[in-house]
């Protein structure tokens, strides 16, 4: 299960106004849910919550590689699937579209080398280069052939929608709640979150991101409004205590990212963050903050040795900028005001040692 690195700060006074709370919590896509949804009548709130988790359960149903009728599973057992939903192509086209711009850093396909790892683990140790190489030769998302009638994938691959299908799900529970008219909720789904409006008193939803390495400490405060925030980490799952082979692996060499220990993406939808957090995990510190800049996101990076990178976002004025930065107009990025202990590293970002 997914260790949570996010603390959602809620200063609300609620009922003060005649406003409720309604909060339910369960555990779906291995990994705990919560909805939180306010408004002046609990039973239609317990109703729209209701029907969002069935929302995610649904997508779990089709999307997991985890339950034997699922139309991921179908793909990987025979190959190709027809009569397909068009959630299964959502996923499929967009996980393709950040193979692409991330130049394979993101690559569904990496499932043989994630199955290889839980092999060799459970049999004693890692397994050697030799495995690796050989499993290597089955990952490439340029084998993925799709089209309005049939997905088709190479027959010695398998594919996961780990790295996209919970911020997919989580989007489509904040689609149901919208439809409902909830206007002011959260969906947490193991730090995956999303956002409809303000909290009920008009501030932006608070959510501390905790040190990866020490849950006490926080090292940054995101604030949302109707947007998206996503962690990846080395922390969720790992097979080795140091965490030097983990679930998020390189699709370029077998082996697991280790240059980061957590990438945090701040975007107008959870599908998108999950994606690119992923993303920019495999492709490091340098190269994964261009492709933030290039995309339009913003968030937080750690490295392996410690460093906390923010990255702020893109701006035509000060308006568009989140509080504690300033619009740098010359080069149409926000400007970070550094707190201190904070060394400013470029524009955008602000590093310290943690």
């Amino acid at each position: 299960m997914k260790h949570i690195l996010f603390v959602l700060i809620l200063s609300l006074l609620v009922g003060c106004s005649g406003i409720t709370e309604y909060k339910e919590t369960r555990e779906l896509m291995g990994t705990i849910v919560t909805i939180t949804v306010y408004g002046d009548d609990k039973a239609f709130l317990k109703e729209s919550v209701e029907d969002a988790f069935d929302e995610i359960i649904r997508i779990d149903a089709l999307l997991s590689n985890y339950k034997n009728d699922s139309e991921v599973s179908l793909l990987n057992s025979q190959k190709y699937i027809t009569g397909f939903s068009d959630d299964l192509k959502i996923n499929i086209e967009k996980s393709v579209y950040y193979s692409k711009i991330s130049n394979g850093s993101f690559d569904i396909t990496v499932q043989p080398i994630l199955d290889l790892y839980s092999e060799s683990f459970a049999a004693g140790g890692p397994p050697s280069d030799d495995q690796i190489r050989e499993k290597l030769g089955m990952v490439n998302f340029r084998y993925i052939n799709y089209s309005d009638d049939i997905i088709a994938i190479h027959p010695k691959q398998k594919i996961t929608l780990g790295g996209i299908a919970k911020g997919y799900a989580v989007d489509k529970a904040i689609e149901v709640l919208q439809g409902k008219g909830i206007q002011s909720a959260l969906v947490n789904a193991g730090g995956d979150m999303m956002t409809i409006g303000t909290k009920p008193d008009g501030e932006k939803w608070n959510v501390a991101l905790a040190d990866p390495r020490d849950k006490k400490n926080t090292i940054d405060i995101i604030e949302l409004n109707g947007n998206a925030v996503v962690t990846s980490g080395d922390y969720e799952r790992y097979f080795t205590e140091d965490k030097s082979f983990h679930h998020i692996v390189d699709p370029r060499t077998g082996y697991s990212a280790t240059e980061l220990i957590s990438v945090t993406i701040v975007a107008d939808n959870a599908m998108d963050a999950d994606a690119i957090s992923t993303a920019v995990f495999v492709l490091g510190r340098e190269k994964g903050a261009e492709l933030m800049k290039e995309l339009g996101v913003y968030g937080t990076i750690v490295t392996a040795n410690k460093y906390v990178i923010r990255i702020g976002p893109a701006c035509q004025s000060d308006d568009d900028c989140e509080e504690g930065f300033k619009c740098f107009k010359d080069r149409n990025e926000c400007f970070i005001i550094c707190d201190a202990g904070y060394q400013q590293y470029d524009a955008r970002m602000c590093m310290f040692g943690v």
